[in-house]
């Protein structure tokens, strides 16, 4: 049997919301029970929770928000990097090893696949982590 909060009838129940494949509580879900027991305080501080909790509830859920907007950040720039190197190995002679042999050769391009870099050499790509040793012009 579904409850709903308090003050909202069931025809306002969002069905997104009804329909989540998991019970993980995001920010979002944080926020509008927040809301609603804000709403419902007992001004003469009667039977209400200590205000003092939500204020550090709050700030808590923002400290979240900036780590994971950082780590997105700190991804792309990840990726930015990998792109930056790749492509100043174009043109470039370059030492790969493919695990049973050195593979010398210029590279003539890079190829991006799933995220990744491949440095084509002699018409093989390969692994960024495969390169060794990147030499003159």
């Amino acid at each position: 049997m579904r409850i709903n909060g308090i003050g909202i009838p069931n025809e306002a129940m969002n069905t997104e919301n009804a329909a989540k494949a998991n019970d993980a509580m995001g920010v979002d879900d944080f926020l509008k029970i927040m809301t609603a027991q804000l709403q419902n305080l007992d001004p003469m501080g009667g039977n209400s929770a200590d205000t003092g909790e939500y204020i550090a509830q709050m700030a808590q859920f923002t400290m979240l928000e900036q780590l994971s907007a950082l780590s997105e950040s700190m991804e792309n720039m990840n990726t930015l990097s990998q792109q930056q190197l790749s492509f100043s190995l174009v043109g470039k002679k370059v030492s790969v090893f493919d695990g049973e042999n050195t593979i010398e050769g210029v590279v003539d391009k890079v190829r991006y696949r799933e995220g990744l870099a491949y440095p084509v050499i002699g018409g093989s790509e390969y692994p960024m982590y495969m390169v060794q040793e990147v030499g003159g012009e």
